[in-house]
């Protein structure tokens, strides 16, 4: 059965995945026959970046703030090393905003996938391990608990 981890974690990895791979993705803008073809490949390819990073968290905002913020650390990065000079025909004072664009694309792609993610983890919860709740707390725990995690009360056995 897969686990499900802490939110912040899935976020961090986010953040972190979606950084390396927009920096990956605008490597072929360098091989582009034509300068302009970036505003067509990139926000595509960025959105797919975004839907692949927000896979490894299941809320759709933290795939959302997590994709945005990487996508724009990978292409401010990206942009910074390898087009200096500022994107084609973009005026070079406005390329932040360009780049946030670019990285706003990615975390798109990231929500999409967090709003499937959460479904997955609707049916996790549904076909999962039934839980109970302690009798002296009240806290959910697992069916086959023999301490509740909240008040470290022992539970009756189960049968």
């Amino acid at each position: 059965m897969a686990t499900v981890r802490n939110p912040l974690a899935g976020f961090a990895i986010t953040i972190f995945g979606a950084l390396a791979l927009a920096f990956l993705a605008g490597i072929p803008i360098l091989f582009l026959p034509q300068a302009e073809l970036v505003y067509f490949y990139l926000p595509f390819a960025l959105f797919g970046v975004g839907m692949l990073s927000g896979r490894s968290g299941f809320l759709g905002t933290l795939g959302f703030v997590g994709g945005t913020l990487g996508g724009f650390v990978g292409i401010y990065v990206f942009q910074t090393l390898f087009v200096p000079q500022g994107w084609p025909i973009w005026p070079a004072g406005l390329a932040i905003l360009l780049d946030f664009a670019f990285g706003a694309m990615c975390g798109a792609g990231g929500l999409v996938m967090g709003r499937i993610g959460l479904r997955r983890i609707d049916r996790m919860a549904d076909h999962g391990m039934k839980m109970r709740r302690c009798l002296r707390c009240g806290a959910k725990v697992g069916i086959a608990a023999r301490k509740c995690w909240s008040c470290r009360a022992y539970l009756p056995p189960t049968g």
